[in-house]
């Protein structure tokens, strides 16, 4: 892959590393587009909220981008990993798992993020699926059913003001000591909002299909639909 310098390599291959190459693929750059074809969405059955394309499975929408992009012959496509990189006189040298190297005078990052899950039986099977982190991507599939905010202090009121209005039958798994002001538990007392301090211990599912909730103290809740937000570790 040396043999060829490239005027911008790109360092991933979803949606925005698709449309970045698409730009400059228009524009008759020669690009390299590098992807691990490991996407952080791969594990939503569904895209929601997204025009045009609601209801689709996230890598049929990233398959046909890649159709279109692919039909500007300045753009290529590597199926790898960086794994290094250096700064050099022709711009960048960049390493790569399979032991490739690739030579670009720009440098795109389109890695987006990894979410990072708690160590929680049962969790990382259900995440994306009936564990998830956004209303308006999932929240009408789960309209007026049981659910859980697993949060504490500020992340869950947040959550609560937007899930409030999807269903009335709403707890809060602090999953330990909460984190509360006076004033803010008068609010979720108002609005009929439950806060569960028990430890988590097991999430049971079907298939990433949340059934119920199972706590340390021995105690079990059903749910149909956990809110959560992860800490996003960039890759």
């Amino acid at each position: 892959m040396t043999d060829k310098n490239y005027d911008v390599i790109i360092v991933g291959g979803s949606y925005a590393g698709l449309s970045a190459a698409m730009s400059l693929g228009r524009s008759l750059r020669n690009v390299l587009v590098i992807d691990s074809g490991k996407p952080c969405n791969a594990p939503t059955p569904h895209s929601h909220n997204f025009l045009t394309q609601d209801g689709k499975r996230p890598s049929e929408i990233s398959s046909v981008a890649r159709e279109q992009v692919a039909l500007y012959k300045t753009v290529e496509f590597q199926n790898d990993v960086v794994v290094g990189g250096t700064k050099s006189k022709d711009g960048f040298d960049i390493s790569l798992q399979s032991g490739k190297r690739a030579v670009g005078m720009k440098l795109v990052f389109a890695t987006g993020i990894k979410d990072e899950l708690p160590d929680i039986p049962g969790f990382r099977e259900c995440w994306g699926k009936s564990v998830v982190h956004c209303p308006y991507c999932h929240g009408y599939e789960y309209r007026e059913r049981k659910t859980a905010i697993l949060g504490n202090g500020e992340t869950a009121i947040h959550y609560a003001l937007l899930v409030g209005n999807l269903t009335k039958d709403l707890t809060i798994l602090t999953n330990g000591r909460k984190d509360f002001s006076d004033g803010q538990l008068a609010k979720l007392s108002q609005h009929r909002i439950a806060v569960d301090e028990s430890e988590v211990k097991e999430i049971e599912h079907n298939d990433g299909q949340l059934s119920a909730v199972m706590f340390k103290n021995g105690a079990r809740n059903s749910f149909n639909a956990i809110y959560f937000k992860p800490l996003p570790a960039t890759l």
